[in-house]
């Protein structure tokens, strides 16, 4: 396999031979265009020019009409300081980190993110119903989500986020939104961009540069960029810990500790800090037992580290045909510290260092247990992989028609690996063995053989996911004919879409061959948009300056879960200038994943869950393929005002979203427990001799367990939780979002900025089944809260620019714990401050070279204090959801254009 440095090195190669050939053809190099100052968030209010397609409209020349689109330019994506394009969009306050997230995967859509990566979560309405798009196109993803820091920062012309139902315009999976990231085609020079910055425990860093050059008919850019981010350990944090009565809070100990507890007849033992052996028995005192965290030396997110690149061309070729393309490469690899197995272990007295505490006379016990003292640490490691290129035509026909298409190739390969795990049959044997050789000491003495050892912790996991995606698009654009308010204009295409999907599984001892699983999907769709224009400044009349409708519709078939249609309409009213009224309805679609179909693995998972009568339990999910799964369906509408005073930009937008069919799964929900008694009647949950049937049932079928079982066997599991995917839920999402501008310049003093932007959920209904009651999540733990917002204050006075950001995260309800606690809000204030040496455009060396300096969290504030045992998937004494456990982070940087 081609290294992936070297891919990048091609890649710049075949640029460079390109730049080269356009270079040639340079007739005139215009200035590069002129970007606006940093205003923060933006809303696109008034039509596009006539050769820009803004996200959320195919006709060209037109913003959607109905629907706002919330824009990160290029300063935008300077000024954040973030040092991957995910870290750029979780800044939006619509944007929610639930699901597919590096620090957090105990919500819906967490368990496929095995390789610890980033998407886009608007509104909290679904980890999958929010599309992402590369400059107006699809991309490959890993078959679950697409992470958007595949394309570099430096590569990043701007962001625009449609956050209102799209199916109709886009096709699947658009149900919330859709996220578009626009390759830069603007840059004329070099530009070049390192950073680094520190908190307690923490670091990371970013090198980056963009290579780009205009000529009269056409551009090349190219970018790249490597970001290392540390992996934060719980161990570093004093607030992810187990014993949490000091915070108000429970005890979340366990009693599988090193030295352990031994529980016979009911009665626990502690045994010695120095072990304890039949000659000492007498030293275990009844009803006491070792209490330790349930998890040691757990990473809070991993360390991760980015190579990536992408690039752009335009190239006219004559006065009708322009020839273009976009393309990518990513790969990025992670590596994460579980905390040490422990398990609850089923010691008979045949095994050869068996201890009998006075007065026992069974024939075996339960023994808690942690094999921090025996077994290494073993870290999951892996990669994500992907490229895609588009090369497209355009082609001027007669008047102001056009015609289009594009073809894209991409490939996605993600890996992720364990190498040691828990043999359960092999520990079962050792500690039946009465053969000191081959027998596992559970006594703290040490005595268990490395032979003996290695046996036990043979187990691997690895799961590959491989993608290939092709895609072709062929679309018409132009006006029908002129209307009292303009041209009547008509968008209209077809798209088909190739997928395969290759699945890889291996769970066994070490050498076992990893089975891959092979499977396709063909996706066929045609759209049309039409809009009509009836009111403009041509003909418009008192109340109505402009009044523009819209209506669109598509057609998907899919050669494995059927075919949809739906529609779209919207209207834009502005009865007086700077004010506009606006509407949109539309209905939308998302099918079923291929891995959330066939599943990535079929396996039993032993996981500790949130109890909210009490401690912890240890429970077993499974995981697995669900043939029947049907496509998600949605129905939105918005009405909202944007009003335009001056320099004042205000925007809001009331939004609905009655979502029907969701697929949910609870392999990863570990907090399901506060929830069960709404999964009554649908074998979700499952309880006491039932649970344990089950799981003996599943292991007859030959399912693998990842794990140690409770006391080694079926027979002791109380608690079995289905964690399949199921269309199981529906949802109705209401709220507002609000965005406001308003800049202030001075004489003297400069260029003062305010932005502020928020969401308000009015309303999160959510029913567990389609039967099952409505019932209000709406700012409860590992849901949508109901407010969240964001605010800062811009200076600019040249050669300095200052800003001062706020961003608030409202109070909920954790009702993961009995009786419900009140968790407080989160506001960390961050500043920055860049200085621009010599002179913008000027040709010294400092020229055009910005110093910058930024403190995050200034005030070092901790995540509020949440009652939640630590997991697996994140949270734990905090809140991974909400809040960040980071901490103050202090960074410098240095940017340069020349």
């Amino acid at each position: 396999m081609i290294n992936h440095k070297a891919r990048i090195a091609s890649g710049v190669a075949l640029t460079a031979l390109l730049w080269a050939g356009a270079a040639t053809a340079q007739q005139t190099t215009p200035a590069e265009t002129t970007e606006a100052p940093d205003a923060g968030p933006t809303v696109n209010q008034e039509p596009a020019t006539a050769d820009i397609i803004v996200t959320g409209s195919r006709v060209r020349g037109a913003a959607p009409v109905g629907s706002t689109v919330i824009s990160l330019g290029r300063e935008d994506v300077v000024a954040s300081g973030a040092v991957t394009t995910d870290r750029l969009i979780k800044q939006i306050p619509q944007v929610f980190d639930l699901g597919v997230s590096e620090n957090s995967r105990g919500q819906s859509g967490g368990n496929g993110n095995i390789s610890y990566g980033n998407s886009v979560n608007l509104r909290g309405i679904g980890p999958y119903a929010t599309l992402i798009l590369v400059d107006g196109h699809r991309a490959v993803n890993n078959s679950r989500a697409f992470d958007p820091s595949v394309i570099p920062t430096m590569g990043l012309e701007r962001v625009e986020v449609v956050a209102d139902g799209a199916s109709a315009i886009y096709g699947s999976d658009a149900v919330a939104g859709v996220v578009n990231l626009i390759p830069r085609r603007s840059l004329d020079g070099i530009e070049a961009t390192a950073r680094y910055g520190f908190a307690d425990d923490f670091n990371e860093w970013q090198v980056g540069a963009a290579f780009g050059h205009k000529w009269s008919q056409g551009q090349i850019m190219v970018a790249m960029e490597h970001v290392y981010r540390s992996n934060l350990n719980g161990s570093d944090r004093s607030y992810f810990r187990s014993d949490q009565r000091g915070s108000g809070g429970g005890d979340y100990r366990v009693t599988r500790c090193n030295p352990g507890t031994i529980t016979a007849n009911g009665i626990n033992y502690a045994i010695p800090a120095g072990g304890v052996t039949q000659a000492t028995a007498a030293s275990l005192v009844p009803g006491t037992a070792n209490r330790c965290d349930d998890i040691v030396g757990q990473d809070l997110f991993p360390e991760q580290q980015y190579d990536s690149a992408n690039m752009t061309f335009t190239q006219e070729l004559g006065d009708r045909v322009t020839v273009f393309a976009d393309g990518f490469y990513s790969y990025r690899k992670f590596l994460r510290l579980p905390g040490f197995p422990s398990a609850s272990l089923n010691v008979p007295q045949t095994n050869a260092f068996f201890v009998r505490p006075a007065g026992f006379t069974g024939s075996s016990y339960t023994l808690g247990y942690n094999f921090q003292n025996d077994l290494f640490r073993a870290p999951n490691r892996g990669s994500a992989e992907n490229y895609q290129i588009s090369p497209g035509v355009r082609v001027k026909l007669f008047g102001d028609w056009q015609a289009e298409g594009v073809y894209s190739y991409g490939r996605g390969d993600d890996q992720s690996d364990s190498f040691y795990g828990i043999n359960n049959a092999a520990l079962n044997a050792a500690l039946a063995s009465n053969n000191p050789a081959t027998a596992f000491d559970p006594y703290g003495q040490g005595r268990t053989s490395a032979a003996t050892l290695a046996a036990i912790y043979d187990q691997v996991f690895l799961a590959p996911t491989l993608n290939r995606f092709t895609g072709y698009e062929a679309r018409l654009n132009g006006s029908l004919f002129h209307l009292g308010g303009g041209d009547v204009k008509l968008a209209a295409g077809y798209e088909g879409q190739e997928i395969q999907t290759i699945l890889g599984s291996a769970r066994g001892a070490r050498g076992t061959s990893i089975a891959y699983r092979h499977f396709e999907r063909r996706v066929d769709s045609a759209y049309a948009e039409l809009l009509v224009p009836l009111f403009s400044a041509e003909n418009s009349i008192p109340g109505i300056r402009r009044l523009d409708l819209d209506a669109a519709v598509r057609y998907d078939k899919y050669s494995d879960v059927g075919s949809t249609t739906n529609p779209k309409f919207g209207v834009n009213w502005s009865p007086v200038r700077g004010l506009t009224f606006r509407g949109s309805y539309g209905t939308s679609f998302r099918a079923p994943l291929i891995s959330q179909i066939y599943g990535n693995s079929n396996n039993l998972f032993v996981q500790t869950y949130q109890n909210p009568a009490g401690a912890p339990i240890t429970g077993v999910a499974l995981s697995g393929a669900n043939l029947g799964l049907r496509p998600e369906e949605a129905q939105t509408w918005s009405v909202g005002a944007d009003l335009e005073l001056g320099r004042l930009r205000v925007n809001a937008t009331y939004f609905n979203v009655e979502y029907t069919n969701q697929v949910d799964s609870y392999l990863s929900d570990l907090a399901i427990l506060s929830r069960e008694a709404q999964f009554a009647g649908t074998g979700i949950i499952l309880r006491g001799a039932a649970a344990a049937a089950r799981v003996a049932e599943l292991q007859a079928q030959g399912i693998n367990v990842v794990g140690a079982l409770p006391g080694g066997n079926a027979s002791n599991v109380s608690l079995f939780v289905d964690g399949r995917n199921n269309n199981l839920g529906r949802s109705n999402t209401e709220g507002i979002d609000l965005v406001v501008n308003y800049t202030e310049p001075t004489a003297a003093l400069g260029t003062f900025g305010i932005n502020l932007s928020g969401t308000f959920l009015t309303r999160y209904e959510v029913s567990i089944t389609e039967a099952a009651p409505a019932v209000d999540r709406r700012n409860t733990i590992f849901f949508p809260l109901k407010f969240k917002a964001r605010g800062s204050l811009t200076w600019d006075l040249d050669p300095f620019r200052a800003q001062l950001t706020a961003t608030h995260v409202g109070g909920y309800r954790n009702n993961a714990v009995t009786p419900f606690e009140s968790v407080k809000s989160y506001t960390p204030i961050d500043f920055s401050i860049a200085w621009t040496i010599g002179n913008q455009g000027g040709n010294s060396v400092l020229d055009n070279t910005t110093l910058g300096a930024e403190v995050r969290n200034v005030f070092d504030i901790d995540p509020p204090y949440v009652n939640l045992a630590p997991s697996g998937n994140g949270s734990g004494g905090y809140d991974a959801t909400a809040a960040s456990p980071i901490g103050r982070l202090i960074s410098v940087s240095l940017r340069t254009k020349f």
